[in-house]
């Protein structure tokens, strides 16, 4: 049965492929790749040289492991790395990557664009990044004898679902993958599907939650006027909770006294939204772009800041999470030792949150918001201490990068 569905998924996407790549033609993510995605121009690989092909969808997966593709290119210099991607951004940041050798658009999932890339890169694995589970790409890849192993595999409960449906397919696809998991939940849900060789190595997005810069933060804070005004941080902010969190800026700013507030939202096309609702408040508001200085309310309009506005804060939400979008990463206040809230949807975070244990605030709503910020604030029931306490059960499970090179090296 698994085998006669497969053959019907190959052939459906061998007849709907073309008409695809015609409405894909000016698509942003597909624009000038159809012909290498079709497998009719494949990218170039220099003769003789040991290849990895790595599959990262696009610029989260990009990012969770690009710690792992430095560290492989630092303890294998000949190694030639190559990365393919769905996306632009992906593809871009990927090429921004240290010990990157080649990035070119990953095929679309038919056999004979799979097969023409796997024959012309013969990469020693193709390294799957989180949960891309592509048929042809797997099968294809086993066919001509090379081995495929998922690094910081995830699996959503969402996605847990869907692919469940089809467990003895997936089971005949994932038969002889290696899958090294970011958590337990993962691990259990990649076998429930069919997967036999499954490890837990943890979260590579651990790697990429830095240390904060003290000195680049008071830099920072210098440069916005804050000096000693107590702050706090509402980051990732996604469509849907916005109102709730900019209400819960309200409440908090009327309590607590001299109030720097910051708003990041996930999306730059949310950032309007937020300026329209901050033009019908009582509330002196800017953009970051335009320095962020003299107001009582910043709304983040650049990119990369982040993780240093985290570090400038007193207390921290961090959105995705009061609506279901599965949340966001804490870890990243919690790096800098704030107390961090964040609301009850953490679907793709719980082993973030496995991590911290119970060292985190939840709230539903805005006035649970609220009423949590202020109590960090007025240090009460041990507030003070919750976001360190947090940090120091993050500093232990540093390190997974080399757990994932020593998994690696015999298989490569």
């Amino acid at each position: 049965m698994a085998s006669l569905m497969i053959l019907i998924y190959r052939l459906l996407g061998s007849i709907a492929v073309w008409p695809l790549a015609f409405f894909l033609r000016r698509h942003p993510n597909f624009k000038g790749t159809l012909l290498q995605r079709l497998g009719l121009r494949l990218p170039e690989v220099p003769a003789g040289k040991k290849t990895l092909w790595i599959h990262a969808a696009s610029v989260g997966e990009v990012k969770a492991v690009s710690g792992l593709v430095g560290a492989l290119k630092a303890s294998r210099p000949d190694l030639f790395i190559c990365m393919s991607c769905m996306t632009a951004t992906g593809r871009k940041m990927a090429e921004a990557t240290e010990g990157m050798n080649m990035v070119f658009a990953v095929p679309f999932d038919v056999p004979w664009a799979m097969r023409r890339h796997l024959l012309k890169i013969m990469p020693e694995a193709v390294l799957i990044v989180e949960t891309e589970i592509w048929p042809n790409l797997i099968l294809s890849a086993q066919k001509c004898a090379v081995r495929v192993i998922f690094v910081n595999a995830r699996m959503s409960v969402r996605a847990y679902k869907r692919y469940r449906r089809f467990a003895g397919v997936f089971g005949h696809i994932l038969a002889d993958v290696k899958v090294f998991a970011m958590a337990e939940d993962d691990a259990a849900r990649f076998r429930s599907i069919g997967a036999s060789e499954v490890q837990v190595l943890g979260n590579l997005k651990l790697a990429q939650v830095a240390l904060g810069d003290k000195t680049r933060r008071d830099a920072l804070r210098r440069e916005l006027g804050i000096t000693d005004r107590p702050v706090f941080i509402a980051g990732s902010v996604r469509e849907g909770e916005e109102k709730e969190v900019v209400d819960a800026i309200i409440r908090i700013a009327s309590r607590v006294r001299g109030l720097y507030a910051i708003i990041a939202p996930r999306h730059p096309d949310r950032i309007q939204y937020i300026k329209d609702m901050a033009q019908g408040l009582n509330i002196k508001w800017g953009l970051r772009s335009a320095g962020g200085t003299d107001v009582d309310l910043l709304i983040v309009d650049t990119f990369g800041e982040l993780f240093i506005l985290y570090g400038l804060s007193d207390a921290a939400f961090v959105g995705g999470s009061l609506v279901d979008l599965g949340g966001q990463n804490i870890l990243e206040p919690i790096a800098w030792g704030v107390p961090t809230i964040h609301g009850p949807h953490m679907d793709n975070f719980t082993w973030a949150l496995d991590i911290v244990q119970d060292f985190t605030v939840v709230v539903r709503n805005a006035q649970e918001l609220a009423n949590a910020a202020v109590a960090i604030f007025e240090k009460k029931q041990g507030m003070e201490e919750i976001g360190l306490r947090a940090r120091e059960a993050f500093e232990k499970f540093r390190g997974v990068t080399d757990r994932y090179l020593d998994a690696l090296d015999p298989l490569l």
